[in-house]
């Protein structure tokens, strides 16, 4: 298999392994009464810091359990003097390169910038990842071949879903130069193939019937048996056996006879065709009452419970093939020189379906309605703060709809690009249209996280005023989240526990990478060194900020409730091996033994 090689790979291949873990500093929760000190415990996380860092630090709370990732990274195009600045060129990200690369990062084309930057952040990101998740990258043209390469590299050429195209505005730019450039890529993989359950783009859920013959399928025998209503003109009705019933291309060699009975049939019969089903799947339409003879005596069955559709891979702005009707339509009009009020009417509901954009779509069939634009997400921000904040923005309507896609309510989803806020804004409308209890997790490093990404957020959640596209107030939607800056590092560049962090902080991440659980248990003075008990083990933090711990006969007192395994985690341990097999208990060393992620 091809891989892909530049500048300064050798140097981040596996550096997401020795970046710093670093606690997250609760700022503010954020409610429909507005900015609170506490945390709301929601679940809904907005962080503030480098986006490596910041996903270094979910990794204990969050390894294998993110559902849905969806990232706008940088395109790279050279742009600096956007608000959102989508060039490698920014401050921070040439510290890093100096740092990690050396003076490599001299030789550096932007392409390797921009590849030595994804790279470790995707590494993290594949971790966080569940084995059911899937992940959604939005791409142009400057990196979206090596997006691909790298993402065949991380996570694996078999997880590959699908590149989806998508419309992301009416015209071109005038400053294209060779082809007008109206579409994006949004390269999706699964963690898991094995485990990913598709995108689903359409429920279909009203009766539908289908033939039971296939021509073209091998020629072999069913059994229908007795009982099987019949849709045919007479209520009674015989046909002997060799009877040969046929429309068009299908046909029925009847084996044995057929006789119908008040709507019914009397005897099983055994027919001869090309059938669409095996014997078993007949035997269940019939039981369930699906299976029935036509007005011509040919075989359906019936279909009401729900059927999924797969996405389809184009996302159009908006639905073209309803534009396309009404075009048709109004041609057809201006030929036969038709009233000029109904072609009027017909211009105004082709405006209206250009315009609609982000406003609403149907969430059982994605595969209509369009998937909004760039005008779409320009529109929806200007209406959100009453003024152009980023150039190009995603319409919350195509994240809604991708998120939908993945058909899971409860989904944690997360951004680690998160520019505006759209992805948090697209969860909480998602959710308030289906009733769900998705969760969202934002990173962004900018400076414009609190009064751009939070802000739009708060807005969504309070309710928003009139613009030129939304006529009336949009009301807030109830919801919560909380504002988070990433703190010091748990370890210290001596590998030592960072005290300043505290220890409350220190006891959450031991819990947190021991048991996979929040640790909700108060500290007691009685009990200031146990964490917590879990699935029969109980897990103690012996620790003293001042003083080593020795994990002696002596010091056991510390065990406040029997369990079937102990995990004592202190400075040093006294006791003889063959007991502490004996009683179950498991020593790990301070700070030796505490998981790095």
């Amino acid at each position: 298999m091809p891989t892909l090689n530049w500048i300064g790979k050798d140097k981040v291949v596996s550096h997401h392994q020795d970046v710093a873990f670093k606690v997250l500093e609760h700022k503010y929760g954020f409610t429909n009464k507005g900015e609170q000190n506490f945390e709301t415990n929601s679940g809904n996380k907005i962080i503030h810091g480098d986006n490596l860092e910041a996903l270094k630090s979910l990794l204990p709370e969050y390894e294998g359990r993110i559902d849905i990732i969806y990232i706008d990274p940088p395109y790279n195009t050279g742009q600096e003097n956007w608000v959102y600045n989508d060039n490698v060129n920014h401050p921070k990200i040439k510290k890093w390169l100096g740092e990690i690369v050396g003076k490599d990062e001299e030789d550096f084309t932007r392409h390797d910038k921009w590849l030595c930057m994804m790279y470790p952040r995707l590494k993290i990101i594949n971790k966080l990842l569940s084995d059911s998740g899937v992940i959604f990258m939005s791409i142009d043209d400057n990196e979206q071949v090596n997006l691909r390469f790298l993402c065949d590299e991380i996570f694996g050429k078999r997880n590959f879903i699908s590149t989806f195209s998508w419309e992301k505005k009416k015209k071109g730019s005038h400053l294209d130069n060779y082809i007008t450039t109206v579409k994006e890529y949004v390269h999706t993989y699964a963690k898991d193939k094995k485990n990913f359950k598709g995108l689903i783009g359409e429920i279909v859920s009203n009766k539908e019937t289908y033939p039971c013959i296939n021509p073209g399928n091998s020629i072999s025998e069913r059994l229908i048996p007795a009982g099987v209503r019949s849709n045919y003109k007479l209520k009674n009705h015989t046909l002997p056996k060799g009877s040969v019933i046929s429309a068009g291309n299908m046909s029925l060699l009847l084996k044995s006879d057929l006789e119908i009975e008040n709507c019914k049939l009397k005897n099983d019969v055994i027919i001869e065709s090309e059938w669409r089903y095996g014997q078993e799947k007949i035997d269940e339409y019939a039981k369930t009452g699906a299976l029935y003879f036509t007005r011509d005596l040919y075989l359906r069955q019936t279909v009401s419970k729900p059927r999924y559709k797969k996405l389809k891979n184009f996302l159009p702005r908006v639905d073209n093939d309803e534009i396309l009707k009404l075009k048709d339509e109004l041609i057809k009009l201006y030929e036969n020189q038709g009233n000029i009020s109904k072609i009027e009417k017909l211009k105004k509901k082709i405006d209206a379906i250009n315009a609609l954009g982000f406003l609403d779509f149907d969430i059982n069939n994605l595969n209509s309605g369009g998937w909004g634009s760039n005008e779409d997400g320009d529109e929806e921000l200007r209406n959100i703060f009453g003024k152009k904040i980023f150039d190009f923005p995603k319409p919350s309507k195509l994240i809604s709809k991708l998120l939908a896609s993945y058909r899971d309510k409860n989904a944690i989803i997360l951004d680690s690009f998160a520019g505006s806020g759209t992805t948090a804004h697209s969860v909480i409308k998602l959710n308030e249209k289906d009733g769900g209890n998705r969760k969202f997790i934002l990173v962004e490093m900018e400076d414009y996280a609190e009064n751009i990404t939070s802000e739009r957020v708060k807005k969504v959640i309070k309710g928003y005023g009139e613009s030129k596209k939304v006529n009336k107030f949009v009301d807030g939607i109830t919801t919560s989240f909380d504002f988070y800056e990433l703190g010091s590092p748990i370890f210290k560049e001596d590998e030592n526990l960072n005290e300043d962090v505290g220890e409350d902080k220190i006891r959450n991440y031991i819990y947190y990478s021991e048991t996979k659980q929040p640790l909700t248990r108060p500290q007691t003075k009685d009990g200031k060194y146990l964490l917590d008990n879990y699935q029969d083990t109980g897990y103690y933090f012996y620790y003293e900020k001042d003083s080593l711990t020795t994990l002696d006969n002596n010091s056991l007192g510390i065990i406040l409730t029997l369990q079937e395994q102990y995990i004592i985690y202190a400075d040093i341990c006294l006791l003889d091996e063959a007991y502490m097999l004996n009683k179950n208990i498991i020593f790990k060393k301070i700070p030796r033994d505490i998981k790095r992620f």
